[in-house]
């Protein structure tokens, strides 16, 4: 009996609070999407004084892709490495079936969404070539390429970079030993680095260098690196420490956006290489704090609220640009003057974003994931 429960748990990793994690990167990309990111003669009048700190905290919130990347890397690391550790092995296979049935169903709904708009009236038929390259995963290098398109589907980036990220992924936990894995995480951060000192000094534009892959990269080796250094245990903080991590990663997102004008930069004002490998460096610290704050916290403090949407939070990052473009064709966007009219607009489009996923998870996603779960060697999230 000892035998078989010991057996459960080193084949079960979920942890309540990650979902928390999730729900919360979604909601800062919401954020950063829904209100203006970047001054204009309409807003600065309203703002005054306090339009840097606004405009650095919205911008600042597009960090919760940097949070998402890292977690992401965290949580397949650590299944990988508990994989390994209790069957002596890793099953390549099987962990690329499990990443299909949890992602291609809805992303390939989406982008067939997406091409469905541009071909009704009032769409734009050339950005159908746009879901070409998103397709095949390679959106991310054609927004490099061309910068981002006001479509339905170009926030969809940061899955090709996910995707990127799987094909090595369980080849090399499955081949390296941890310190092997120290070195590919710092080669990792080097690639980054040189990338960014490359693209300061030719003053690449805001585009080139936030949907780059390689630059996103080191938001991975954070993730790896903070599993690692873990070496599967849960941290054990007080409250107040929690707190102050938090505190301190979100500090970390908007010094990098305040101080480095990041990423609001463009063409002609690149804050320069060493500018640049400061603020992404920021911007990984302050997810692992943030990672931090949260891993190993009394899953009885999280509302039951955010673990649910924590768990559909594929549906919400997914939807809610579609979301918002609806809301705010009704609503126009010109509404920022009357704070209380532009903030419900926020929350409408926010609930429909809710309702949407919630209507998704269970009649279209949730078939996906029970066949997943046949295939799942670490038992990790719960339907």
């Amino acid at each position: 009996m000892i035998l078989l429960i010991g057996s459960q748990i080193a084949r079960s990793y979920y942890r309540p609070e990650l979902d928390a994690v999730r729900f919360l990167a979604f909601l800062l990309v919401f954020l950063s999407h829904a209100f203006p990111g970047d001054p204009g003669g309409r807003t600065l009048p309203i703002l005054q004084g306090f339009a840097p700190i606004y405009f650095a905290a919205v911008n600042a919130s597009r960090s919760g892709l940097c949070l998402f990347f890292t977690l992401s890397a965290f949580l397949i690391s650590e299944l990988l490495l508990r994989e390994r550790k209790a069957t002596g092995g890793i099953e390549v296979k099987k962990f690329y079936i499990r990443r299909i049935l949890r992602i291609w169903p809805l992303y390939y709904l989406a982008l067939a969404l997406g091409a469905l708009s541009v071909l009704l009236p009032g769409g734009q038929p050339s950005y159908a070539l746009n879901v070409g390259w998103f397709a095949i995963f390679m959106g991310t290098w054609f927004l490099v390429q061309h910068g981002s398109v006001p479509d339905l589907i170009y926030h969809l980036w940061s899955i090709s970079v996910e995707e990127q990220f799987y094909l090595f992924a369980p080849w090399i936990i499955k081949y390296l030993n941890r310190k092997s894995l120290y070195g590919l995480c710092l080669i990792l951060v080097i690639t980054a680095n040189a990338v960014l000192f490359h693209l300061g000094r030719i003053q690449a534009n805001d585009d080139a260098i936030w949907f780059n892959s390689f630059v996103q990269f080191e938001c991975f080796a954070a993730g790896i690196l903070l599993c690692l250094a873990l070496r599967g245990s849960l941290p054990q903080f007080k409250v107040w420490q929690r707190l102050l991590l938090l505190a301190c990663g979100w500090l970390c997102w908007f010094l990098t956006s305040f101080w480095l004008d990041y990423p609001s930069y463009s063409a002609s004002s690149n804050p320069g290489s060493w500018h640049l490998i400061g603020a992404f460096a920021l911007a990984s610290l302050g997810s692992i704090l943030t990672l931090l704050a949260f891993l190993g916290l009394n899953p009885k403090l999280i509302p039951r609220w955010v673990v649910y949407l924590g768990r559909i939070s594929f549906g919400l990052y997914v939807f809610h640009i579609a979301a918002l473009r609806l809301v705010f064709g009704i609503i126009p966007r010109t509404t920022f003057y009357h704070v209380p009219m532009f903030l419900l607009r926020t929350f409408v489009a926010l609930g429909l974003t809710v309702l949407v996923a919630a209507l998704c998870y269970p009649f279209f996603e949730t078939p996906f994931l029970k066949i997943k779960k046949r295939h799942a060697i670490i038992e990790s999230q719960p339907i």
